[in-house]
């Protein structure tokens, strides 16, 4: 992946498909040239309910995958929700663990009706899945760091759309680039899905060959 995207401060990756060889350096472009954001919701204890509109938190964003193991509802009539759409991006602007800061994950089809809590953005880009990929860059990394100084927890939404990137002028190259790192996600989550259900297996197994501590006999 490093080698896909220019170092920070750079105009051109180390790695470039063949066909793109030829098309000159890559442009800077700031955040809000790629998109828009999208503010969160603010809700409160007496809106809460057991079945409604979905509040996407941080605790939804794992390994850069919308998980739905921990989920809020909110009553369907709530003002100020912005819903969420497919390709969507979401992320994490304010935690109390300074590591979760800017971690994200793409909305994915098929999801409930759901909005996203206050302490999350949505963005919303021309390109979802390669601004998706931007956002898993050492660049987005650094950026996001910077932001967050030394004691805040947050990072302001007029500072994040001007973060910079550098960008393929052609779009077929910023696909090509997405297509293939999203190839590599798949993979991998494949792999991770794989691994944990074999774990598991082995725990069931193992309860099933050896006795109960209770059931040693002395």
């Amino acid at each position: 992946m490093q080698q896909l995207f220019p170092a920070i401060g750079e105009t051109k990756p180390q790695y470039r498909f063949p066909e793109f060889e030829n098309d000159g350096d890559w442009e800077i472009k700031e955040l809000k040239k790629l998109g828009k954001l999208i503010n969160g919701l603010t809700y409160s204890p007496k809106d809460v309910r057991k079945q409604g509109l979905l509040v996407l938190r941080s605790s939804n964003v794992q390994n850069g995958r919308i998980l739905l193991d921990d989920c809020v509802y909110v009553r369907t009539d709530i003002n100020g929700a912005n819903l969420s759409s497919p390709d969507d991006i979401l992320i994490c602007v304010r935690n109390g663990s300074k590591r979760l800061i800017g971690k994200n994950a793409i909305i994915p089809d098929g999801l409930p009706l759901a909005t996203h809590g206050a302490f999350m953005t949505m963005f919303r880009a021309n390109n979802p899945s390669f601004v998706f990929q931007l956002f898993q860059t050492e660049s987005y990394k650094y950026q996001v760091k910077a932001d967050l100084g030394a004691t805040i927890n947050s990072i302001n939404g007029k500072n994040f759309i001007k973060y910079e990137f550098a960008v393929p002028k052609n779009p077929k190259e910023q696909q090509k680039i997405a297509d293939c790192l999203s190839s590599a996600d798949n993979l991998i989550h494949a792999q991770t899905t794989k691994i944990k259900n074999l774990k598991n297996h082995k725990k069931g197994l193992m309860q099933q060959l050896f006795p109960n501590i209770n059931e040693v006999v002395v």
